[in-house]
């Protein structure tokens, strides 16, 4: 949008192009009002930073030790400029954006987003992983460590992650398949829950929907549960025998063991556990 609101008005476009050397184990930071980030990976000790912007801005890009600063300056406003950067897969990110989607593919380090507007997708991603957007999806595949979602509007995905986990949106569904997490939290006010993986025994789950169906499907399940739903239903592919009192708004029961901690919550929508690979 950038590159053709200024070639629509005439005015002259140029472009950055930088490499720099780094320090095993470095952070960048990068800031940006408006416009794309991209972020691959090589076997370089070697930051690429590529941009393009109009001649009334500048990139710079700074080296301290072993921190790595990439901000653009504009002479009449908020900076502007498309990036594309070529980065360590060990080095650890922290990127900031107002408007434009964020692609990372291929980091080993830590990564940190936020952006009011745009998509966010990563792949990769080990420690610390956050990743904020108000208006936009999210989509993780292959991350490991403490992982932190959070959206407003939009849904968000997570694939074949590890570790511990937490992800909560407001106007969107949350799909979780492939997780091998021992702490799992996941709320949405408006949007359905799927989750798919293993339950680990002493594992703490906690998936919520105000609208929508909460689904939890995996091959075994050795759980206390605790199923809550005002105005929907309850199915399950395990059988499940319910003692004491049940009431319409909530009811627990013992899977297996018993050894984890499992509660599903929706207030308008279907609870279900399913079997992977099983017969409903």
């Amino acid at each position: 949008m950038l590159l053709l609101l200024a070639a629509l008005a005439g005015a002259p476009l140029q472009g950055t192009d930088t490499t720099v050397t780094v320090r095993a184990g470095s952070r960048l930071s990068l800031e940006n009002f408006e416009g794309g980030v991209t972020i691959s990976s090589w076997n370089r000790s070697a930051v690429r930073v590529q941009g393009s912007h109009d001649d009334d801005t500048r990139v710079d890009v700074d080296v301290q030790g072993s921190s790595v600063e990439v901000r653009g300056h504009s002479r009449y406003g908020p900076p502007e400029v498309e990036y594309r950067l070529t980065v360590p897969a060990d080095i650890s990110l922290e990127i900031n954006t107002h408007s434009g989607a964020v692609q990372i593919d291929g980091t080993r380090g830590e990564v940190q987003v936020q952006t009011v507007e745009g998509a966010i997708t990563v792949t990769g991603g080990a420690g610390r992983v956050s990743l904020q957007s108000v208006e936009g999806e999210i989509s993780l595949t292959g991350a490991s460590g403490r992982i932190n979602i959070s959206a407003v509007d939009g849904a968000v995905s997570v694939r074949n992650a590890r570790g511990d986990l937490q992800v909560s949106a407001v106007d969107g569904a949350i799909r979780l398949e492939d997780i091998d997490a021992s702490t799992v939290e996941a709320s949405t006010v408006d949007g359905e829950i799927d989750f798919r993986g293993t339950i680990r025994d002493g594992g703490r789950y906690r998936l919520s929907s105000h609208d929508g169906n909460v689904t939890v499907t995996a091959p075994v399940i050795n759980a206390a549960v605790s199923v809550s739903s005002y105005e929907g239903d309850f199915e399950s592919d395990f059988p499940v025998t319910i003692t004491g009192t049940r009431s319409r708004k909530r009811f627990d029961f013992i899977l297996g063991t018993g050894s984890a901690r499992l509660e599903l919550e929706s207030f308008d929508g279907t609870v279900a556990l399913r079997k992977a690979g099983g017969r409903r």
